[in-house]
């Protein structure tokens, strides 16, 4: 869509030269009113979001010029990354987005001509390699030009942010040989017997077993969780939490399991580093990346609110990967 809308922004400068030249109105103005200008600053920021995957793709990006007249000469223009605008960006729009990382990205050309007598660069490549990097979050890349002639500078600037997906999920689930629960907010240690119910079960690898919180001698409310030390710090890029089905037909449980969740993680089991929310739905398994993959070994779930609103929760098995 964006492809779409840059090149009928380019025909439509050429258009618009086109009906300049038979108007005589525009005749007398002075040249002094143009402008060069990025025409995909227009919208700020650029969203993309692409399959994440080793191949590269591509966003398209050039420069216009704007006036009464076409140039009677070449303009040249030259563009640039400039990391330090992110800032900027982030200030003014009161968001956080990280830089897109160098090795991610490669402009097609840094600089380029506007031709005497036209009204833009040839589009140009900026060519994104999403397996280079780390969540499915978003990252703002700004591309701004610099030339000899007066710039627009509303529209300098162009801010890209671009956000992965997977198609699948392409990793290994980590080893929970050594896994232990730290903390709970509550279990249900007698009410599913003797050996269900317990925080333990979300990670005996049983899909029939599960870990309630507590409903039979009371009752308490969300918020619910259950902190896990995974023994070692390592990458994670997410969560895997597989909900409770009913033992009679098999099919997911229709209330109870997690809804609104919470995802923190840490690396001394202190200090919460990293904090993420999720919604799932009611599915057997859930899977939840992460924005940014985190280095931690300390996980902490959350559930804020059940499937059903209830005011119990349960889960059948915890993973990450």
């Amino acid at each position: 869509m964006k492809i779409k809308l840059l090149i009928l922004s380019l025909a439509a400068a050429t258009a618009w030269s086109g009906c300049r030249n038979n108007s005589a109105e525009l005749e007398n103005i002075s040249d002094s009113t143009a402008v060069v200008y990025m025409p995909q600053a227009v919208i700020a920021p650029a969203v993309y979001s692409f399959e994440i995957s080793g191949k590269g793709d591509s966003i398209v990006y050039g420069a216009c010029y704007g006036g009464p007249h076409s140039p009677a000469s070449d303009i040249n223009v030259k563009f640039k990354v400039d990391a330090s605008l992110t800032d900027h960006f982030n200030t003014n729009n009161f968001t956080s987005y990280p830089v897109l990382p160098e090795g991610s990205y490669e402009l097609e050309q840094s600089s380029a001509t506007i031709p005497a007598g036209r009204f833009s660069t040839a589009p140009l490549n900026l060519v994104v390699h999403m397996d280079k990097l780390d969540g499915v979050g978003s990252y703002l890349l700004p591309v701004t030009i610099e030339t000899s002639m007066k710039v627009n500078e509303k529209l300098r600037t162009a801010y890209f942010l671009i956000s992965g997906r997977y198609a699948a999920n392409p990793f290994p689930m980590l080893d929970r040989s050594n896994w232990n629960i730290t903390g709970f907010s509550s279990e249900e240690t007698t009410g599913e017997g003797a050996t269900n119910g317990h925080a333990i079960h979300s990670l005996d690898g049983d899909t029939a077993t599960f870990w309630s919180t507590r409903w039979k001698a009371s009752k308490p409310g969300p918020p619910h969780y259950i902190t896990i030390d995974t023994q070692v710090e390592q990458k994670i890029h997410g969560i895997s939490i597989t909900g409770r089905t009913d033992k009679n037909t098999g099919e997911v449980k229709a209330t109870g399991n997690p809804k609104n969740i919470i995802v923190e993680l840490s690396r001394d089991g202190a200090t919460w580093n990293y904090t993420e929310s999720f919604t799932l739905a009611n599915d057997k398994v859930s899977t939840v990346y992460l924005a940014y993959a985190q280095q931690a070994r300390f996980v902490k779930l959350t559930v804020n609110t059940s499937q059903g609103d209830i005011y119990l929760t349960h889960i059948a098995e915890i993973n990450a990967f």
